[in-house]
């Protein structure tokens, strides 16, 4: 692995002190490079064998695995060894590559005039009605690839089964504007074996035998989006975009965007959900529970509540086979005679066996897991056990190694814009001022961590590397508050307005020494301008229930970004209105500055600009709009059971890959040197 991207994450037996310097010291960098390791006692060589068992720590389980009806990382995690997409992401070039698609085509939609005369290869379309305004409108178009000339557009097909048959030349005059990169058409790899369904049992077990993903299965998994009843509101928005979607033939679907957008290729190919028609769709005669005459509140239904969605049904190299209250477990797929079935065993068919996602909440008592030999890798170790004991002593040395790695991921608090003593953009910025960041990253993690300034991931490069985050002045603070009106009227501490006191609730997930630490840094930064934080601990599904209906004054969470994603969904004022409850946009925030680079990032599709407006974007939330009290982005610290190899780090989340772990000792249990069975 030679990408700067893939760094092995360790380093061992080192004392606290010199871990401190050498990490600090390669901070900048991102990743530790790997150690040379000794062979494990009893490995008869390095090289790498198929087999057992690795067991993963996650503070909690999902409800359940089917990602089109949540947002929940755990089981984009999970999605990664038990599924797959169109398209994939490299872990190492972070570039897409194919997937399930073998193949994909882009093109260009060229929108006719009212006026224009009828064009070879014409189709109807629907779009957005300008690029300021989204309402879709029927349009004519031509998509194809363009060269544009003085007077004229040529257009030439450029994907299979393209409606141009031949080159067509259309007059600039009959040309309304052209949606450039909006039309996408993807030709699916032959063979890619569904697993079988281990609800069903009997004949209808049998059905689902020897299913393979086709252009129904990708039309049925865009379908869904339209069906107001399924609960996949968190990733809805991204499909409006998309209002049509074609079966050319039994492996090709061409999809038709309503406007150029910069993020549409990565919302297909990578964030849509690939769903077996033949298990969700009432409509498929092979579903086993197939209902031609199924209401569109039934066919919601099926998706919504249905066993799969715990027992899922994927394409990935791994099958879930039992999910438990404290784990859930994936074994490697396997066709009716116990042969793998997975499509890509080439390149990546997983070393291991099984992989076990087991819940241990809290840092501590998964660290005492890991040592007690219970999980055989952690990646969030409390800096005071990463730095201390419990990581230094013999036994820890003898069995495990430990290191750092950092992903885009940051905490946060956010106010609630809608509230009325946080919707003065003074307030927040006040408390901003109040916040020495410095000294919280000094004490909850001796000094690592990277301080976070805006919305922008740290390491994107549109992240403006001159916007520091806002200097630490209570002085500031307290001039600030009452220039706004906030000050002590009675002599009790708390500033006060119109007979108001300014007391927030600060919420918080019950469990978390992360979080906790920081509401009590929050409370006493608050307390120094006079401002009273009440802080409050909440089980995380009724503090997530309590952001979706937008029901607080101020919450404690952290955002896992990818590298580059759509900002609509958590900035946009469109999900930020006070009755967009269930929507992302957390803090409500609703700003046309906003708004407009949003839009502009959107529609560039050149990357040098948009790293430009991303920069710009940036630097006006953390100036002018201030939605969160922008924290720490906190390095992963991690322990690893020494026995297991090829752990390597990647900027895309969760920083690692589990199918490319492997064991090298053969005298462990079900490990041997090749893929199949004996």
């Amino acid at each position: 692995m030679t990408s700067p991207h893939a760094r092995s994450l360790f380093f061992t037996r080192w004392g606290w002190m010199s871990s401190i310097v050498v990490i600090m010291a390669v901070a900048a960098a991102l990743y530790l490079r790997q150690a040379p390791e000794e062979p494990a006692p009893g490995n008869s060589s390095s090289e790498p064998l198929f087999g057992g068992r690795v067991t993963v720590h996650v503070p909690a389980l999902p409800p359940h695995l089917s990602y089109p009806l949540t947002n929940a990382g755990v089981v984009r995690e999970i999605h990664n060894e038990v599924h797959e997409s169109l398209l994939r992401y490299d872990p190492q070039t972070t570039r897409l590559e194919p997937n399930v698609a073998s193949a994909w085509h882009v093109e260009d939609l060229v929108l006719l005039e009212d006026n224009a005369p009828t064009t070879p290869g014409e189709v109807e379309v629907q779009v957005f009605r300008s690029t300021e305004d989204r309402e879709l409108v029927p349009r004519r178009a031509v998509y194809g690839a363009t060269t544009p000339g003085p007077e004229s557009l040529t257009v030439r097909a450029a994907s299979p089964g393209s409606d141009l048959g031949v080159p067509v030349t259309i007059p600039n005059s009959s040309v309304e504007r052209v949606e450039t990169g909006c039309v996408f058409t993807f030709e699916l790899r032959a063979g890619v074996r569904w697993q079988t369904s281990l609800v069903y049992e009997g004949p209808d077990r049998q059905r689902t035998e020897d299913q393979f993903v086709d252009a129904n299965d990708v039309y049925f998994s865009w379908d869904i989006y339209r069906n107001p009843q399924i609960e996949c509101d968190a990733h809805r928005f991204r499909f409006q975009a998309f209002p049509d979607c074609r079966v050319i033939d039994s492996r090709t679907v061409r999809f038709f965007g309503a406007g150029q957008s910069a993020f549409a290729l990565n919302g297909l190919a990578n964030a849509m959900t690939l769903l077996p028609s033949h298990i969700y769709n009432l409509s498929d005669p092979d579903c086993p529970d197939h209902n031609g005459e199924a209401t569109l509140s039934e066919r919601a239904d099926h998706v919504n509540v249905n066993d799969h969605n715990r027992l899922w049904v994927g394409v990935g190299p791994y099958q879930v086979t039992a999910f438990e209250s404290q784990y859930l477990e994936a074994e490697r797929f396997v066709d009716g005679n116990g042969q793998p079935a997975y499509f890509d065993l080439d390149e990546r068919p997983g070393y291991v066996d099984t992989i076990r996602w087991r819940a241990v909440p809290g840092a501590q008592q998964a660290l005492t897991a890991l040592r007690n030999g219970e999980l055989d890798f952690v990646d969030r170790i409390s800096s005071a056990d990463y730095f201390g004991e419990r990581t230094n002593d013999k036994l820890f040395d003898q069995s495990y190694r430990k290191g750092v790695f950092y992903l885009g991921d940051y905490v946060f608090v956010a106010w609630n814009l809608h509230n009325p003593k946080l919707s003065d953009l003074a307030v927040r910025k006040a408390i901003a001022h109040a916040f020495d960041l410095e000294a919280y990253r000094d004490e909850q993690n001796q000094g690592l961590g990277r301080i976070v300034t805006g919305p922008v991931r740290i390491d994107s490069d549109g992240h403006p590397v001159d916007a520091g985050a806002l200097e630490y002045d209570p002085k500031k603070s307290i001039s600030m508050l009452e220039e706004a009106g906030w000050y002590d009227r009675n002599g009790n501490g708390i500033a006060d307005k119109d007979g108001v006191e300014l007391e927030i609730e600060l919420l918080f997930p019950a469990g978390s020494e992360t979080f906790k630490i920081l509401a009590r840094a929050v409370q006493d930064a608050g307390r120094a301008v006079g401002i009273q934080f009440r802080v409050v601990a909440l089980e995380f599904g009724s503090l997530l229930e309590r952001m979706k209906e937008r029901q607080f004054e101020a919450l404690s969470l952290n955002l896992i970004p990818p590298l580059e994603s759509d900002p609509e969904q958590l900035w946009h004022s469109r999900r930020g209105q006070d009755e967009a409850g269930g929507a992302s946009n957390i803090a409500g925030v609703v700003d046309a500055e906003v708004d407009r680079l949003i839009g502009e990032i959107q529609r560039e599709v050149n990357r040098d600009r948009r790293m430009e407006l991303w920069k710009q974007f940036h630097r006006h939330v953390r100036d002018e709009v201030q939605p969160f009290l922008f924290c720490l982005n906190f390095p992963h610290t991690f322990a690893v059971s020494q026995k297991i190899h090829g752990v390597e780090s990647t900027p895309i989340d969760p920083g690692y890959v589990i199918r490319q772990w492997y064991y090298t000792d053969p005298t462990i249990p079900s490990v041997r040197a090749t893929l199949a069975k004996d």
